[in-house]
């Protein structure tokens, strides 16, 4: 300890003595210093925590079928399967991660702010500390006895004995407030710490869920070429995909009960803005007639006002839009096709080559029912319409929207991928003229 604290610390003992010993116990006061209002709370990353085990369990759970799955040749279509279900585990565990490597930094900002505040705080009372011994120095060796005992009467003694006691009492609160900064300093630098170390440990965590993802990416191409190579394999698959369609339809038979407030609330908003537009129409008729019975001199109106759109281009007759800007070429038609292992099958929509990520639009607008990963299908996704008519897109990388979802016609839902039943990077797109399965048609003659 510096020679002036321990000095000061001897002569503070001695005057308390004397003070209490003449008139009572004076009472240390403390200050606390005043803590930043964080708007990162710990219950908002210890949430993200939850999510990232409760995530990790589940990839954990995926990786030990995997492993069950591995030394069988003839299983590399469910091993490609499973290894899609973990990337989107994976996925989520990065977004999580993300998320919670932001509010690191939003807490790491807010304990900065409460180390600078306890910093000052510190030297402020550092400085009445420091000017304190000075004034002891220069007053040099005059102590409160001889203070006492120059009393010229017994009222100026206790006068006196009460100004000594103001004078501890202030000493006393001085060393207290500096006490309690440096303790505020030590705990702010210590949160800072920590929450700097939960952040690094989290940015680890992330770039090993990166690696894993690409990884894991790298072996679903393998897996697809291992597949290719097994045609007999590829075609059971296939089978299993048509025969999977009555599931799906099940499910949508499901949802849409869910749905149907909001599929009659977009039919009539849609009817409402039909009707908004022929009363516009009407008006704008009935407007250059009575320019013309005016005898009006204006060659503006030029008769027919078109009324078509930028939009109408790619709209087919049955008012549905393509599904992928720029790739129309269709490698697996709608129809019946024959199945060396089951014979003649229909194939219930049409097959639609393209890159990996290229986005995938909503044919029109309607309510997304059906948000999902399914073992034959892949990433799909199905949208009800308000004519009653339903929309399927299959075996994309990615789903870009969610179950009750609201979307209008060009809305992107998700991007062309080969996840589920698939062993090269298109769109599977299937048109229903109801909620039926066997109401599907070739989507081709109604969008173009």
């Amino acid at each position: 300890m510096h020679y002036a604290t321990k000095h000061f610390h001897g002569r503070l003992r001695r005057a308390g003595a004397l003070v209490l010993a003449v008139v009572m116990v004076f009472c240390a006061m403390t200050v606390v210093v005043p803590q930043a209002q964080a708007a990162v709370t710990k219950d908002q990353i210890n949430n993200l925590k939850n999510q990232a085990s409760t995530l990790s369990a589940q990839k954990a759970e995926i990786q030990a079928e995997l492993n069950k799955l591995a030394s069988s040749k003839d299983a590399a279509l469910d091993e490609k399967i499973l290894l899609e279900e973990k990337i989107n585990v994976l996925r989520q565990e990065i977004t999580v991660s993300e998320e919670a490597i932001q509010k690191y930094g939003e807490m790491i900002a807010l304990k900065e702010e409460e180390l600078a505040e306890a910093q000052e705080k510190e030297a402020q009372y550092y400085d009445k500390f420091c000017e304190r011994v000075r004034s002891m120095e220069e007053r040099g060796d005059i102590s409160y006895w001889s203070v006492l005992f120059n009393a010229s009467s017994f009222s100026d003694l206790l006068d006196r004995v009460s100004a000594i006691a103001e004078v501890v009492d202030y000493d006393n609160q001085i060393m207290d407030e500096l006490a309690a900064a440096r303790q505020a300093v030590a705990d702010a630098k210590a949160d800072l710490e920590e929450n700097k170390a939960a952040e690094e440990e989290t940015k680890a965590n992330l770039t090993a869920q990166k690696a894993d993802l690409e990884a894991d990416q790298a072996q679903v191409e393998q897996l697809i070429a291992q597949i290719n190579s097994q045609a007999d394999i590829y075609e059971q698959k296939m089978h299993e995909v048509e025969e999977d369609s009555a599931s799906v339809a099940k499910q949508i038979s499901q949802a849409e009960a869910t749905y149907a407030a909001q599929l009659e609330a977009q039919r009539k908003a849609e009817e409402a803005k039909k009707k908004a537009e022929a009363e516009a129409a009407a008006k704008k008729a009935a407007e250059e007639a009575a320019k013309k019975n005016q005898g009006s001199s204006s060659s503006s109106s030029s008769g027919g006002s078109s009324s078509s759109s930028g939009s109408s281009g790619s709209v087919g007759s049955g008012g549905y839009m393509w599904p992928l800007s720029g790739y129309t070429r269709v490698s697996s038609p709608f129809g019946y096709r024959n199945c060396p292992f089951h014979g003649r099958e229909l194939h219930g929509g049409c097959d639609v080559p393209a890159p990996a990520g290229t986005p995938v639009m909503a044919a029109k607008s309607g309510v997304v029912i059906i948000s999902t990963y399914g073992s034959s299908y892949g990433n799909y996704v199905t949208i009800a319409h308000s004519d009653g008519s339903r929309t399927l897109y299959a075996h994309m990388s990615s789903r870009a929207v969610s179950p009750g979802t609201s979307v209008s016609q060009g809305q992107v839902i998700g991007y062309v991928g080969s996840t589920g039943s698939s062993t090269g990077n298109h769109l599977h797109f299937e048109l229903w003229l109801n909620s039926s399965s066997s109401s599907r048609v070739n989507p081709v003659a109604y969008c173009f």
